[in-house]
């Protein structure tokens, strides 16, 4: 994969499997956090059990990091952890950084959802329209489908915190 640098005020970070730290959007986030950047969007968190296996998700509004239980283990084969409601508050979560005109909109991840054109896909597009700068998490299998949503505009960045710090840098250049 190469990694398109030029300058744009959205960018994908792009992980896969084998991405050593995946903590890097956090760590990016609280240091923007630090420096009293006005932020909104959403991060998520694993829940593992004591043999390390994932057993639910929450979604962390960077805002103010509340907690908002996304998919915890199905009660049956049949059902789906997801809970459709919850995703109702993500979407809130990002109509309200954008109705605050955050300086920084930060989301974890163009999922599934995202990719077939439904979750938070209409809130990611506005944030893009309104000129908000966003930073969101792509999977490197979910590249291309990013990138023809996104009209190939935006930046590709490697999964590093030094990679979201110095786009992070530049984006503040051309504002």
């Amino acid at each position: 994969m190469t990694y398109d640098q030029t300058m744009s005020p959205f960018a994908a970070a792009v992980y896969t499997p084998e991405t050593g730290d995946r903590m890097a959007l956090l760590k990016f986030v609280d240091k923007q956090k630090t420096l009293d950047i006005h932020i909104g969007g959403v991060l998520q968190e694993a829940l593992f059990n004591a043999n390390g296996e994932i057993v639910g998700l929450n979604a962390i509004d960077v805002s103010n990091d509340h907690r908002i239980p996304i998919s915890r283990p199905a009660q049956s084969d049949d059902e789906c952890g997801l809970d459709v409601s919850a995703l109702t508050q993500t979407t809130a979560i990002l109509l309200n950084a954008i109705n605050d005109r955050c300086e920084l909109m930060v989301v974890e991840k163009f999922g599934e959802l995202e990719q077939s054109g439904k979750g938070l896909i209409d809130e990611i597009m506005q944030t893009i329209v309104e000129g908000i700068p966003l930073l969101i998490s792509v999977p490197e299998a979910a590249l291309p489908v990013w990138q023809e949503r996104s009209g190939e505009l935006g930046s590709v960045l490697p999964f590093t915190e030094q990679a979201f710090q110095q786009w992070w840098q530049d984006v503040n250049q051309i504002r």
